[in-house]
């Protein structure tokens, strides 16, 4: 994941603290599991190299904020993010992982797991459909191509694992 994409592409829709990116990231429909440890080391990088600004926000009684703003040269460097060549997709999915392990469960197990890890993605489609009408009102065409994007995904691996599932029930 490209915590510093995610940093100026929220940063282009107007200054952000780091707490309030992070908020972001974690009540966004495709959740990315970022942490204040992995945006701030980002932010300060990206300080570093010119793009973005930081001002500190005085406030009385509490500690200081400090609120970030992409730059000109923090633009020209998300449009290259945005426009360079294609990234090998992050296959990584912990079940896969499990799975190659299998052979040592009995098949009763087995099955449980699989079962398990279609019930969750079911429970994340489910919630991922709450948010239809929210997405239809307020996301343009490239949030609304993420979202369904995520739900074919899900429903993919869904019945993929069931099929799997099924034909491991007929040996």
């Amino acid at each position: 994941m490209d915590v510093e994409l995610l940093a100026l592409g929220y940063l282009s829709s107007g200054p952000k603290t780091g707490y309030k990116l992070n908020q972001i990231f974690g009540n966004m429909m495709l959740y990315y599991a970022v942490s204040l440890n992995q945006i701030y080391p980002v932010l300060r990088n990206l300080e570093a190299k010119g793009h973005v600004e930081k001002e500190v926000v005085i406030q009385v009684g509490k500690p200081n904020k400090n609120m970030y703003s992409i730059t000109e040269e923090g633009r020209k460097a998300l449009e290259q993010k945005l426009t360079g060549p294609p990234e090998p997709m992050d296959y990584h999915l912990p079940f896969l992982t499990r799975a190659l392990f299998f052979r040592f469960l009995d098949s009763d197990k087995t099955q449980a797991a699989f079962e398990d890890e279609i019930a969750s993605l079911s429970e994340q489609v489910a919630t991922l459909q709450e948010m239809e009408d929210t997405v239809n009102e307020r996301a343009d065409q490239n949030g609304a191509f993420a979202y369904k994007t995520a739900v074919h995904l899900l429903e993919t691996l869904i019945s993929w694992y069931q099929a799997e599932l099924d034909r491991r029930g007929k040996e």
